[in-house]
């Protein structure tokens, strides 16, 4: 792993980096001379040793850095005292560097309570300086200076972390109700396969119960029946398990291509379609994403469904083929007098809604309409869609 690589990967690399870019930094302001900010008398027997000491200082104070993510009040205490030491020193720029950055961090890191002890006790050192500072000169102007030097240093890198923090919760709310929306629009996913697979078959159970008992009775002829509505009941249980398989993909257009529900099944669904006359064209579609063969599969169920329900009888012209980058699907069949939905549950019109909602879920287009003496239904979708929501 590379060196950038392990500095966004670790923040204890990222700890050490700032560390001794701090070092670095305070060390060349050191050399250009930028110590004795405080404008404090320096003791005489400190004033040999006060260039290295500022040095040795703002080693301890960089060092100190380095557990101000895990330990941050003890840092920040390590780094208070390092201070205090260089003012005696008459202070330097790199400390307080280091002691902005020590805040900061305390106010980012820090528990709430120790994040209040730390506020209150930067409000109590601001303005003891300011009313001790203008006592001993005099001058209220003092105490106010005292106030703008202190508060940039001091108060500023809290306000700041608390700013950041704010920012993250919101980050954290924000991608909580993403989930959550996440949630639902899978939720409402699955509710459209649910009645895909439900509703046709459950269709294909009432056209075939339907003319049963609109017949005589006849043994050979119910039996055919029953055996179309068993074998219409188990499709339905196979289809809702390859529909849970692929909502629970984690990429539903790379998800496995043999799942049930796809191009391979369309001439036993053709076979099935009792009471039509269909003339089928499938092309062999390579490597075609589950996602749209799937899509494809229901789209032409829903389409002899409702030829069946509605033109009992009818021609039918099925057409699946390549288009380009796009798989055309169409499925025409005439329109016959008398339909054979004898019922209001049969002619509810969201099967047409439900896939035209699942082609645009894939980046392609669904069109049903009269044309003359037919209906047509045509889709294209995309060979190579992207991830279904």
């Amino acid at each position: 792993m590379g060196l950038r690589a392990r500095w966004r990967s670790s923040t204890r690399w990222q700890d050490i980096g700032t560390a001794a870019a701090t070092f670095a930094a305070g060390l060349a302001f050191n050399l250009l001379g930028l110590t004795g900010v405080w404008s404090l008398p320096v003791p005489g027997a400190l004033a040999g040793v006060s260039g290295p000491g500022h040095t040795v200082l703002l080693a301890l104070g960089c060092l100190a850095m380095l557990g101000k993510r895990r330990r941050p009040v003890p840092a920040l205490v390590a780094g208070v005292l390092v201070t205090a030491a260089d003012t005696v020193l008459g202070g330097s720029v790199g400390l307080v560097v280091v002691l902005f950055d020590l805040i900061f961090s305390a106010g980012l890191f820090a528990t709430a309570r120790a994040r209040t002890a730390v506020t209150t006790a930067v409000f109590v050192v601001i303005g003891t300086a300011s009313v001790v500072g203008g006592l001993a000169t005099g001058e209220f102007r003092i105490a106010v200076f005292i106030v703008l030097q202190l508060t940039p240093l001091l108060f500023v890198p809290l306000w700041w972390a608390a700013n950041i923090r704010r920012q993250r919760e919101l980050g954290r709310l924000d991608a909580e109700r993403t989930a959550r929306d996440a949630v639902l629009a899978e939720r409402a996913a699955m509710a459209r396969d649910l009645h895909d697979v439900i509703a046709a078959h459950l269709s294909t159970t009432a056209i075939h119960s339907g003319a049963a008992l609109a017949r005589p009775p006849d043994t050979a002829r119910d039996r055919d029946t029953l055996r179309a509505v068993r074998t219409s009941s188990l499709a339905a249980l196979e289809e809702m398990r390859s529909m849970i398989m692929l909502l629970r993909a984690d990429d539903p257009a790379a998800a496995d291509p043999t799942l049930p529900g796809g191009l391979d099944r369309l001439p036993a669904l053709v076979r099935s379609a009792t009471g039509l006359r269909i003339t089928s064209r499938v092309d062999d579609i390579p490597e075609l994403p589950a996602s749209v063969s799937h899509t494809v599969y229901r789209i032409v169920r829903e389409a002899l469904t409702n030829a069946a329900k509605h033109a009992p009888g009818a021609d039918v012209s099925l057409e699946v083929r390549q288009a380009g980058d796009h798989v055309a699907v169409s499925v025409t069949n005439t329109l016959t007098r008398g339909g054979a939905a004898d019922h209001a549950a049969l002619s509810a019109g969201t099967g047409l809604l439900s896939i035209q909602d699942r082609a645009a879920l894939l980046g392609g287009i669904l069109t049903a309409a009269h044309d003359e003496d037919h209906f047509r239904v045509r889709a294209m979708l995309p060979l190579h869609p992207a991830a279904v929501p």
